[in-house]
């Protein structure tokens, strides 16, 4: 991911050089496209890289679907060298319609992330259609999208897994040390609801943030307030976040959970 983070770091000879460098590709042969579409393949070139360069070089509205091995895992929107949509699998998400670049930045990267991390090393292929220019969303620069991994990579293990999980996440409430709101988001029905598990939880002395000293360790609580709808609350080193989620997208950040914290 390191890879993907610089990819559109400045340009040692500035503007000039980027520009020189999306010349020489568009002035490829035949035989030189099909070695970088095989090292794709291949699995000899990371994914995040190559949807960065996508993206800093399409001009007219396309719709990308991204395949790795045989099956599709993501699908993007671009146009006008912006990223208008990102799309895992076949799950759609209220939050693609963020309209500040920044939070779309923000929850594009998670979800690169998370591309990257499934593909794992393995070939992709893209394929690239024509589209409608996908008016409203939010949107952000390759470059946007590079600094926000970037941060993400700097940031703390909870703060990652706050990335990675939200996008999935029907509603979330963040709580910093000593139990102070630190964000939120989703419908207020939902966030009701996690307020009020938050509330008995602190009531009860189980909220890690209303104790003197942090966690000794990552803790991870699973709630299943209805057949469809599970509450994830995870703590560290004394922040907590609250997760609403579909049971199956539940799972799913469950398993990201144990890769990141094993042992808690």
């Amino acid at each position: 991911m390191a890879d993907a983070a610089a990819y559109l770091l400045p340009h040692p000879a500035g503007a000039a050089g980027a520009l020189q460098q999306a010349l020489d590709r568009l002035a490829e042969t035949p035989t030189a496209i099909r070695a970088r579409m095989q090292q794709a393949a291949a699995g000899r070139e990371p994914l995040a890289v190559a949807v960065l360069r996508e993206i800093s070089e399409t001009v007219l509205p396309r719709e990308l679907t991204i395949c790795v091995g045989q099956q599709p895992a993501a699908v993007l929107t671009v146009a006008q060298r912006r990223l208008t949509g990102l799309t895992l699998g076949r799950s759609a998400d209220p939050a693609d319609g963020a309209e500040d670049p920044d939070t779309a930045a923000r929850i594009f990267a998670a979800r690169l992330r998370t591309l990257d991390a499934v593909a794992d090393g393995a070939g992709f292929t893209i394929k690239r259609r024509p589209c409608k220019a996908n008016e409203g969303a939010g949107s952000c620069t390759a470059k946007m999208l590079s600094d926000a991994m970037g941060a993400a990579e700097s940031s703390s293990p909870l703060d990652r897994f706050h990335a990675r999980a939200t996008p999935q996440a029907e509603a979330w409430i963040s709580c910093g040390r000593g139990g102070n709101l630190s964000g939120s988001g989703g419908p207020e029905e939902l966030l009701c609801q996690l307020e009020a598990v938050r509330t008995v939880l602190a009531a009860k002395g189980a909220c890690p943030s209303t104790a003197r000293m942090p966690a000794s360790k990552p803790e991870c609580l699973l709630l299943p307030v209805s057949p469809q709808r599970r509450i994830i609350v995870v703590s560290a080193c004394g922040e907590q976040l609250l997760l609403a989620l579909r049971a199956g997208a539940a799972d799913a950040m469950l398993r990201v959970w144990t890769e990141m914290f094993p042992g808690s």
